[in-house]
């Protein structure tokens, strides 16, 4: 009995020094608290934000006929010219 009261003693004691050293000093709470994500989490992170990117890519080349104009007679007479200069 006396043992478990002194072992819970040890750990609350410890565990205000380490409170204390936190206080201190923030980057030490998350270098305790802090772990790196496993390996394949990472590696299926960054697959999916591969497959994503190159999704969004191929969506943006594979526009069929935008048919925008800057003339203002484009929608009535149905011409196809991306871009015009005006005067």
């Amino acid at each position: 009995m006396m043992d478990s009261i002194a072992l819970a003693k040890a750990i609350e004691l410890q565990t205000q020094a380490r409170e204390e050293r936190w206080r201190r000093n923030e980057d030490l709470f998350y270098h305790d608290y802090s772990m790196d994500p496993p390996a394949l989490v990472v590696w299926a992170g960054r697959l999916i934000t591969g497959v994503g990117a190159f999704v969004a890519a191929m969506k943006k080349a594979d526009r069929r006929d935008v048919r925008r104009s800057a003339c203002d007679d484009c929608e009535d007479t149905g011409c196809d010219q991306a871009a015009s200069c005006r005067a």
